[in-house]
């Protein structure tokens, strides 16, 4: 991901020859096995190509969920034409879990595939940064896995990225690294697109530029340069003089500080005149037209983020930017998730895991996202929005042909939410757990999303039911107010996760018939005493809660978990949650923040506070201290945007419409 500082670069924006944005475009067909002419990337045909579309998050990330085929579906339906999938090495990510981030990988290209897109296949080295450390020793061993499996498939559509941003390290060292994985490569997939990586986190193209690799010509080489618009314009006119020299891939850049920009969704407007910058050169101002993937497809609090839900896939700020730039509608219809079957589950009491929230948008019987009848917009089924399966274990093997490889059976009747492509059973036995029912088979990366009505605000207690095959941990997250809900009692720091281990012996084959409660452990690894652990609701009434299982060390994919009891053990009389203190907003639009709305451009708000209305590509147009009830005259012309109030204690929005 990201790295360094910043200066400026000017640039008059020039005009994009890039194809418009078309959910039903098949641009492996248009476009065939992409190749070089001269140093221009190419199509099979000898034309000219830009490919543009988004990176995802890392996957092994909380905020790394958005990355379903519904998810892909809709990246290209806002205009994107490839897909990169980030994959780190380190921080939790392939050596935690080789095969399945291996067969994740697959999945991505088999999804992609199916949709027309390219895909730049990622081994994210960050830390340790040179690529040679041992901690990539596997890389050699991954891409002849790939790239073997696209020789098999014959496919088309995929670019390998063999490092992304290295550092810490020469060009020489990139080099060398080079020569232990492009010959494999080479063998399987010849011809090939490969982006290689430069140094300094990718910024230091210019020194590809003055010694580039020479002696592969079986593969089509570019090479990576990165770029954050708020923190690394003196790194432009590195860019320009590489464009006129050699081919060049933006595999990574966003609307953000190089950071990330983390715990902000502000960007200054000076960023986006920024980003136009980058986007004129890749454009063809110096003579080449080159690619680019924007980061990210994810949904963490931070400035580089696209989205501020994987669920509802509301645009962020800088999100609409990046659609604005891909040629697509950035109005995409907010899906809502409900209580299963109506009916919210209590807190405290008994939660059951299998009565996660439905999707009433849900109609498609094709599992995917789909097309709103009469409208541009897109919306979401259940996967990707209320929940999120992923399907690597073995066994896993009953009727994959629609539920995305989950099994399709559970409950009394062995029909309970059949479609919904979640691992999902009743908890039978020999031990009256009968009624309830259990998430099976669970993996690193899954989540599920359930509102609950809390009665009342404190610090709760969890247990959970268990049989001998629960190895598992997980984040308790608000979906309502995008916090994280676990903390530990004696000091309230926020936790990162709870886990539940059993005590019970294996029962073989019968383990499914065996079921009791459990306390928390702090981990998986030494299982400390977690009874100070606790989901704290600072406020009562409904909560959208996300429980996300996580990778780690010693986590076991394929493992149950029934449910979770909340008992009140604290109560909480403090302040409640503080939206403005982190730039959280409320996810739903406020209809009473503004009136007369629509209206001519003159209107009031309900609430003094610090008024500021932006665009729908998130640009600051209005801007005021105003009172409650006075009529303001903005001035705007006709079109929708979104106003914020910020008073001294919350963050109301409103989308208004100015006639």
């Amino acid at each position: 991901m990201k790295k360094f500082f910043s200066i400026l670069a000017t640039a008059a924006l020039a005009t994009s020859m890039t194809a418009t944005a078309g959910a039903n475009d098949n641009y492996i067909e248009k476009y065939g096995r992409l190749k070089l002419v001269g140093k221009q990337l190419s199509s099979e045909s000898g034309e000219a190509v830009m490919l543009r579309g988004w990176s995802s998050f890392g996957w092994m990330s909380n905020w790394g969920d958005c990355h379903s085929k519904g998810h892909l579906e809709q990246m290209k339906a806002w205009g994107a034409n490839i897909y990169r999938g980030a994959m780190y090495v380190e921080e939790g990510g392939y050596n935690n879990n080789k095969s399945g981030y291996i067969q994740q990988t697959k999945t991505f290209i088999d999804q992609t595939a199916e949709l027309g897109m390219y895909y730049l296949c990622d081994w994210h080295v960050l830390t340790p940064g040179n690529p040679n450390d041992w901690a990539y020793n596997d890389a050699q061993t991954y891409f002849n896995e790939i790239s073997g499996y696209v020789k098999q498939k014959g496919y088309k559509h995929v670019l390998y990225e063999i490092c992304n941003e290295p550092n810490g390290c020469s060009w020489n060292d990139i080099k060398t690294y080079a020569d232990k994985v492009l010959p494999t490569i080479q063998q399987n997939d010849p011809g090939a697109c490969v982006v290689v990586g430069t140094p300094q986190w990718d910024q230091n193209i210019n020194e590809a530029q003055a010694d580039p690799i020479t002696k592969y010509s079986g593969l089509n080489l570019l090479y990576s340069f990165h770029y954050y618009s708020c923190s690394h314009q003196q790194f432009l006119s590195r860019l320009e003089n590489a464009a006129r020299v050699i081919p060049c891939f933006i595999s990574e850049w966003g609307v953000a500080d190089f950071s990330g920009g983390e715990g902000t969704r502000d960007v200054a407007q000076s960023c986006y005149t920024s980003a136009d910058q980058l986007i004129n050169i890749a454009n063809g101002s110096s003579g080449q037209k080159i690619s680019w993937c924007a980061w990210s497809f994810g949904e963490k609090n931070e400035q580089a983020s696209s989205l501020i839900s994987c669920g509802s896939m509301e645009l962020s700020p800088t999100g609409k930017k990046i659609v604005e730039l891909l040629g697509g509608d950035p109005e995409v219809k907010p899906v809502v998730s409900a209580c299963y079957e109506n009916t919210c589950q209590e807190v405290p009491g008994i939660v059951d895991l299998g009565k996660y929230d439905t999707n009433p948008e849900s109609k498609n019987e094709d599992m995917g996202f789909g097309k709103v009848p009469g409208t541009n917009t897109y919306v979401g089924n259940g996967e990707g929005v209320v929940y999120h399966e992923e399907n690597t274990v073995e066994d896993e093997v009953n009727d994959r042909s629609k539920c995305n490889g989950a099994y399709k059976w559970a409950g009394d009747d062995f029909a309970f939410r059949q479609d919904e492509c979640v691992d999902a059973s009743g908890c039978y036995g020999l031990t009256n757990t009968e009624g309830w029912h259990n998430l099976g088979y669970i993996e690193p990366g899954e989540w599920i999303i359930i509102t609950l009505d809390v009665k009342e605000p404190g610090y709760y207690a969890l247990k959970a039911l268990c049989n001998p095959t629960t190895h598992q941990y997980f984040g308790v997250g608000s979906v309502s107010y995008n916090c994280n809900l676990l903390v530990d009692m004696t000091n309230d720091e926020e936790l990162d996760g709870i886990a539940f281990s059993t005590t019970m012996e294996s029962q073989g084959n019968d383990n499914w018939k065996y079921w009791a409660w459990h306390d928390p452990v702090s981990n998986l690894d030494d299982e400390d005493d977690a009874s100070n652990y606790a989901v704290l609701f600072k406020e009562a009434g409904k909560h959208q809660v996300k429980i996300s299982f996580m990778t780690g060390i010693d986590v076991k994919a394929a493992g149950d978990l029934g449910p979770l009891e909340f008992t009140k053990v604290k109560a909480y009389n403090g302040p409640g949650y503080k939206k403005g203190s982190t730039n959280v907003v409320d996810n739903a639009i406020s209809s009473s923040l503004v009136y007369p709305n629509p209206s001519n451009g003159s209107f009031a708000v309900a609430e003094a506070g610090e008024l500021t209305i932006t665009n729908m590509v998130g640009e600051v147009v209005y801007s005021a201290n105003v009172a409650a009830g006075v009529e303001i005259n903005t001035g705007l012309a006709a079109g929708n945007y979104i106003a914020t109030v910020k008073t001294a204690d919350a963050v109301k929005v409103a989308k208004i419409v100015i006639k």
